[in-house]
């Protein structure tokens, strides 16, 4: 009996060794089935991503909207002006008319017309109450601001203190926009939209330091008190009204006779902070625009022709201290838009922009 049951144990476990080969295959062509399903898998999600559109290379926004503004891109009017809910049907002022005209922004009074051209860079930024700072045509060749198109009104000036932190665009590259630690080295950094124009809020104020609205000026008989372009500064800040005053502050870079008859030549300066090249302006000029009477209650692109008043101020770059603004260096919009190829204001086709009366102006 005791063999028996031995000899049976035996043959029982031989049993399940002579088994164990075919278990291991069957387990080895499971895998081999698992592995093959994973390798199709991958090759067609491999596939798939070949198929779709590379987003790497996808220009962003150079700054993004704020929930209000992107709500209101496509008929905003200035949050400064009063604009009536609904006109009565007898309503004389004539229904805003869409510009032909392609702007960063639609319905933004202020701006030029866009300009394609490799070497300019347009971005604009937003105050931390969601209304818009300025918006900045950057040139990299001239690694200076070509024009700054900025809403001016009373609602701008607050507290906030100066910050004098002159640093990068965060929406522009770093590689085309100069270092500025310092001044320039015989030039000055002229903000296009001064400072003292934003105060209603730390930001804002900041956002006038950036490289992006920042010039070669000179100081002494310039851009210091009582200096020729100081005082344009002060002339067009005095023009700020209830109904929103438009500027844009531009720079000139070819060579530049003013009304005196003075001609300042096309020069560089080297950057003393990082030893890059700088274009300096021949002339800087101001472009200016608002109602008459400066309390219509009304949007520039709900006025009538006769309602507005628009005219451009052009200074040449060079010291005249004391030098005070004249209907000389005055001249129609259309005027300086032959001039430098821009088209201003092109969201309000009724701009008058071809003529401009120096009596309009106080001058």
């Amino acid at each position: 009996m005791i063999n028996q049951r031995t000899s049976r144990s035996r043959t029982r476990r031989k049993g399940r060794r002579s088994q164990a080969p075919r278990g291991g295959k069957r387990q080895l062509l499971y895998l081999g089935i698992v592995l093959l399903l994973l390798g199709c898998k991958y090759l067609y999600e491999e596939k798939l991503a070949a198929e779709e559109p590379a987003t790497d290379n996808i220009e962003q926004v150079a700054a993004p909207l704020s929930s209000s503004d992107a709500s209101a891109s496509k008929s905003e009017t200035p949050t400064t002006e009063t604009v009536p809910a609904k006109p009565a049907k007898d309503e004389s002022a004539p229904i805003a008319k869409k510009s032909k005209y392609k702007t960063l922004r639609e319905g933004w009074a202020e701006l030029p017309a866009e300009v394609e051209h490799d070497d300019l860079y347009t971005t604009y930024h937003m105050c931390d109450d969601s209304r818009r700072n300025y918006t900045v045509c950057y040139s990299s060749e001239h690694r200076c601001p070509v024009w700054v198109a900025s809403p001016m009104h009373p609602s701008y000036k607050g507290e906030a203190p100066r910050s004098d932190a002159f640093i990068f665009d965060p929406t522009l590259p770093m590689d085309i926009q100069p270092l500025l630690r310092r001044s320039y080295g015989e030039y000055t950094r002229g903000h296009l939209v001064g400072s003292a124009e934003r105060t209603t809020s730390e930001q804002a104020n900041r956002q006038t330091f950036y490289a992006s609205n920042i010039a070669p000026q000179l100081q002494v008989g310039f851009n210091a008190a009582n200096g020729a372009w100081n005082n344009w500064e002060r002339f067009a800040d005095k023009q700020s009204c209830a109904d929103t005053l438009y500027v844009v502050t531009g720079c000139l870079f070819d060579d530049y006779a003013d009304a005196s008859g003075l001609e300042v030549k096309a020069t560089t300066t080297v950057n003393k902070n990082d030893g890059e090249k700088v274009g300096v302006p021949t002339a800087y000029y101001k472009v200016l625009l608002r109602t008459r009477s400066g309390k219509t209650g009304r949007s520039v692109r709900e006025c009538k022709a006769d309602e507005l008043k628009c005219a451009a101020f052009v200074v040449g770059h060079y010291s005249a201290k004391g030098r005070k603004p004249t209907a000389a260096d005055m001249m129609s919009v259309e005027e300086l838009e032959r001039l430098t190829g821009f088209t201003f204001f092109a969201n309000v086709p009724n701009a008058p922009k071809g003529k401009a009366n120096a009596a309009d102006w106080g001058l």
